[in-house]
C-alpha cells in the first residue's frame, strides 16, 4: 500500500494543471488578469490485490497576474479517497489534501529553438495537521517551445520534497490548435517516488473555448507502466480585476 499511496501523491501533486493537462505553462498570465481552475479528477489505481480511488469534487487552482513576468498561485485540492484490499473497502475518507501557494517567474520569452522558460515554487501546507517541520516543497521548470500557428512543444521538469519522501516528475506534451474554437493535446508523465522505479503515463484530451473567459476541457490517462486510469474535468474562467 506505501506505493500506492506514493504513486498518488506524486500524481495528484503534479496534477495543477491547465485543460486537464498536468503540463504547465511557460507564461504567466497578463497583469491584473485573475484565472479559476475548477477540475475534478477520477483516479483508480491498482497494485495486486490493493486499489486506490481517488475523486477530487473539485479542487480550484488561483492564478493571478501580478504584472506579464510574475503570476501568484493559490491550489485548494479537495479529495475523496477510498482503499480496497481484494475488493473489500477498508478505509475512506474525504478531505482537504495540502494547500498550494507559490509563485511562477518568466525567465526568458523563446528565440529560435531556445524555448520559452519559466521557474515555478510552492509550499505544500498541511491544513488537517499544521506544522512548520510539515511544510512540503514543489519546484518546477517549464519550457516550451511553438512548432507551427497550430502545434506547440510543452516540458517540465520538477521536484517535490515531503516529510513522507521526495519524488521527481517529468511531462512532455504536445497541443494542436485545431480551431478557434477546439483544442487537443497529449502528453507523456511520469514519476519516481523515494528513488522507487519511474512509472511511465500517456494522457490525452479535447477542449472547447466557450467565450473568452470560458474554457471546458476532458482528458484520459493510463498508466503505461502501472495499472492506472483516470478521467478528468476542468472549467477555466478568467476575468480583469
Amino acid at each position: 500500500m506505501k506505493f500506492l499511496n506514493a504513486a498518488l501523491v506524486a500524481f495528484l501533486l503534479a496534477s495543477i494543471s491547465l485543460y486537464t493537462q498536468t503540463v504547465e505553462p511557460s507564461k504567466a498570465l497578463e497583469k491584473s488578469k485573475l484565472q479559476l481552475e475548477f477540475e475534478s479528477l477520477y483516479l483508480i489505481e491498482r497494485d495486486g490485490a490493493e486499489k486506490v480511488n481517488s475523486w477530487s469534487i473539485p479542487s480550484v487552482l488561483m492564478r493571478y497576474g501580478l504584472n506579464n513576468v510574475v503570476e501568484l498561485q493559490l491550489n485548494v485540492p479537495y479529495l475523496k479517497e477510498s482503499k480496497f484490499e481484494d475488493e473489500n473497502e477498508f478505509s475512506s475518507r474525504t478531505f482537504f489534501d495540502n494547500v498550494q501557494a507559490g509563485i511562477s517567474v518568466n525567465l526568458w520569452s523563446e528565440n529560435g529553438l531556445l524555448p520559452e522558460a519559466a521557474v515555478m515554487a510552492r509550499a505544500l501546507i498541511p491544513i488537517s495537521d499544521y506544522q512548520i517541520g510539515r511544510i512540503g516543497t514543489l519546484l518546477g521548470l517549464h519550457l516550451s517551445n511553438t512548432i507551427s500557428d497550430q502545434l506547440s512543444l510543452n516540458y517540465n521538469l520538477g521536484w517535490i520534497a515531503e516529510e513522507e519522501g521526495n519524488s521527481v516528475y517529468y511531462i512532455a506534451n504536445l497541443s494542436w490548435e485545431m480551431s478557434p474554437i477546439v483544442h487537443a493535446f497529449v502528453e507523456f508523465f511520469g514519476s519516481t517516488y523515494n528513488h522507487m522505479n519511474v512509472n511511465h503515463n500517456i494522457n490525452s484530451g479535447i477542449g472547447f473555448n466557450l467565450g473568452k473567459s470560458f474554457c471546458l476541457d476532458f482528458s484520459v490517462a493510463r498508466g503505461l507502466t502501472q495499472q492506472m486510469i483516470y478521467f478528468g474535468g476542468i472549467l477555466t474562467y478568467q476575468l480583469d480585476i
